[in-house]
């Protein structure tokens, strides 16, 4: 399977809300970052989250925070090892119902068959003005 497929198919499965079957395309010592990697008091999806139970950490915050909406993918290529997707995205904060729409960049890198790094770039100042109270 290519990496562009295995990036696509993980996808599938988080989407869908297989995380299991998703994580299966996920090496055990996988990073999953949301923009910055390093923790941030106002956003807790910054940060670098590790493995299996990273990625839950890392998209289980996602939903305790955000209703889904559209995740546009507008193009993707990849690399060798490397995979780029880019795209529009549009949720809306559990907390204050306001949207949160942005452009988007993942950049994920597979090695045997695994995702070993899944690091999206997306508007951080609209996330954080979707999630503060007025």
């Amino acid at each position: 399977m290519s990496t562009l497929s295995i990036v696509q198919d993980f996808l599938g499965h988080i989407f869908a809300g297989r995380m299991d079957e998703g994580l299966t395309l996920v090496d055990p010592d996988a990073r999953f970052i949301s923009t910055r990697p390093r923790p941030n008091p106002h956003n807790p999806l910054h940060g670098t989250f590790v493995g299996h139970e990273g990625a839950r950490q890392f998209f289980g915050g996602f939903a305790e925070l955000l209703e889904p909406g559209r995740f546009d993918i507008e193009s993707s290529f990849a690399a060798d090892e490397h995979a780029a997707l880019y795209g529009t995205l549009s949720h809306k904060s559990r907390k204050t119902g306001k949207e949160f729409s942005s452009d988007w960049a993942l950049i994920c890198k597979v090695k045997d068959g695994r995702i070993t790094l899944y690091h999206i770039y997306e508007d951080t100042e609209a996330l954080r003005d979707a999630l503060q109270a007025e």
